[in-house]
């Protein structure tokens, strides 16, 4: 746990860092930071200037994922519909999957104008707390709906208690009305749209949000709304489409001869 919490302060902090630093800014142990830090040079993972007495990444961390954005996108078209609903909305718009209790981001794509709160790839938050995660758990049965607000209550990760009752309320409306609407949300003036995809990756659930200041969703919301439905549903017809022509490129068993 404390090797990726010593990545992300540098994916932050994006400089070299001395070890006094890293751990007054962790709150770590002098001595434990010491043994990580030399440690995390060792395998290759960092590079420490002795003369100016500072830690910094090294390459051999990209070399760890930079294979799994083209991975990604390369299964089923999925950032060219990120790409493209977000050039017809304008706003911010992202792919994200459910990762055990947590909604992460795969990937995202912001508009150029200044009207946008964009969180970087890889950010997760709650299922319960967010409208991607809520749109797919609109996909669930309400027995693994309930055992995620248990969890969610008893590893306390929330401050206030999650409630069934009210989730369950909410997740009446998304499988009626097919999307998740989460005005004023997680900050007061961002707003975001999402809806669950048919398409998985290797068997994860998906779903595609549109997100951005809360004024302009709100005022633009039934146009939102109207380009995600016609992109998804031409995207689930592409797929269907592959699907059943590659089940048509398997040749059938030949038959036993007796």
């Amino acid at each position: 746990m404390r090797t990726f919490e010593v990545l992300e302060l540098f994916a932050e902090r994006r400089r070299p860092m001395a070890l006094n630093e890293i751990y007054s800014e962790l709150g770590y142990p002098q001595s434990s930071t010491t043994n990580l830090l030399k440690s995390m040079v060792l395998l290759g993972y960092l590079n420490y200037n002795r003369t100016k007495r500072t830690y910094l990444p090294t390459m051999r961390l990209n070399l760890l994922g930079n294979w799994l954005a083209g991975y990604i996108q390369s299964e089923g078209g999925f950032r060219e519909l990120v790409d493209e609903m977000q050039r017809r909305t304008d706003e911010t718009v992202g792919l994200s999957t459910q990762n055990d209790l947590f909604v992460q981001y795969l990937f995202l794509h912001g508009p150029e104008h200044e009207f946008k709160n964009m969180p970087p790839d890889g950010t997760m938050r709650l299922l319960v707390d967010s409208s991607g995660g809520r749109a797919m758990m609109a996909r669930m049965g309400d027995r693994a709906i309930d055992k995620l607000c248990r969890y969610t209550n008893h590893y306390e990760m929330k401050n206030d208690r999650v409630s069934y009752s009210e989730i369950m309320k909410d997740i009446g409306w998304i499988r009626h009305v097919g999307y998740c609407y989460f005005p004023n949300w997680p900050t007061p003036d961002v707003s975001s749209i999402s809806i669950a995809l048919d398409a998985e990756l290797h068997g994860i659930p998906l779903a595609i949000g549109v997100g951005g200041l809360a004024d302009r969703i709100s005022r633009n919301k039934a146009d939102i709304l109207a380009i995600m439905r016609e992109m998804i549903a031409e995207f689930n017809e592409r797929q269907h489409a592959v699907l059943a022509a590659t089940a048509d490129d398997v040749p059938e068993a030949a038959g036993t001869s007796l």
